[in-house]
């Protein structure tokens, strides 16, 4: 869904060219540059989210017959479900920067590309609500309470900025589609 968003906003960036937006051009195109190489790191995040899940299943299935099994095994799950929970975190700062590019260039986009670049916003915040589901998630079976704060406080920030600037986004957009 991030590397969805990204490509699309980097499309409306990129076809905001031509004579009518040559005071805008170079930003535009610094924008979709930097939105490309977020949509290969959104993609690298699918392969790398599965990989991380394979982590937790594989230590789930390590043996406990005796006490050191089950404390090996206890500690393979802590750490695989921290690498868990890691990748959906850089996932949304990629969906927030996904969404800090569409607030730079919504003021100057292609109103022909606004629905673009607006489509682009709600694919990126619900990327990123989504992400922050499975950081909760993960974050509910991990033991270092200390962790597990910093974490989710930095997930909660995320989502406060990403929702600030997904209705800034929108709001600018507005008079070009409406709603």
């Amino acid at each position: 869904m991030v590397a969805c968003a990204a490509a699309t906003v980097s499309m409306a960036a990129r076809f905001t060219s031509g004579d009518k937006y040559v005071a805008v051009a170079q930003s535009m195109g610094a924008h979709a540059a930097d939105l490309d190489l977020l949509r290969e790191r959104a993609l690298a995040l699918v392969d790398r989210d599965s990989a991380a899940y394979d982590r937790v299943t594989a230590a789930f299935k390590l043996p406990k017959a005796t006490d050191g099994e089950k404390a090996a095994r206890s500690a393979a799950i802590q750490a695989a479900t921290k690498g868990a929970l890691e990748v959906p975190l850089e996932t949304m700062v990629v969906a927030l920067a996904v969404l800090r590019h569409a607030g730079a260039a919504a003021g100057s986009i292609n109103p022909n590309l606004a629905s673009d670049c607006g489509s682009g916003v709600h694919a990126a915040l619900a990327g990123l609500e989504s992400a922050l589901a499975n950081v909760a998630i993960n974050a509910a079976s991990l033991k270092d309470a200390e962790y597990v704060a910093a974490r989710k406080a930095e997930a909660e920030s995320m989502r406060r900025e990403a929702r600030a600037c997904a209705e800034a986004v929108r709001a600018t957009l507005a008079p070009h589609i409406g709603g």
